[in-house]
């Protein structure tokens, strides 16, 4: 049995890693009215999948949602659950390492790490997380988890240096 090192091209030797962003959201990472911009639907993600896959890219990585932005674009307004994402991908790619995008305060660690085990078994080790603190986008969403919206100012961050 191969393990994950081998098999996930995440530690691959190659300096620089590509992938793909946002294949699971409408409009990708796009805030646009134009024709022709991202669909999201089953068929056309596989697609994009299956391009990266067979271009060598190493990484398909999901944007975390869980509803859009409203307005005119409604951006990101429709996506898939990035879990379920990561394990049918992995189920029809052979290379890129599918990844899953995870805010802390939307899954209990106890599902996130059976949910994360699973994945990893259908990806044959090519599965990796994404784990995301909130901040930004999120702060719309965490009152559907029942987590309190945190304001945060990013100039004010005590770690990063002045």
């Amino acid at each position: 049995m191969l393990t994950a090192r081998a098999n996930n091209p995440l530690y691959s030797s190659n300096k620089l890693k590509l992938g793909i962003f946002g294949a699971n959201v409408s409009n990708g990472c796009a805030i646009t009215l134009a024709e022709g911009a991202l669909e999201t639907s089953w068929p056309n993600t596989q697609a994009i999948a299956r391009l990266a896959d067979a271009a060598g890219l190493e990484a398909l990585v999901p944007v975390g949602r869980w509803k859009g932005a409203g307005g005119a674009t409604n951006f990101n307004g429709s996506s898939f659950e990035t879990y379920t994402w990561a394990a049918g991908l992995g189920a029809i790619t052979s290379y890129a390492a599918v990844l899953a995008t995870s805010h802390v305060s939307t899954v209990h660690p106890v599902v996130a790490a059976k949910l994360m085990t699973t994945v990893d078994h259908v990806t044959n080790g090519r599965f990796g997380v994404n784990v995301v603190c909130g901040g930004g986008f999120f702060t719309r969403e965490a009152p559907m988890f029942g987590a309190p919206r945190m304001e945060h100012d990013p100039f004010s961050n005590p770690i990063r240096p002045s």
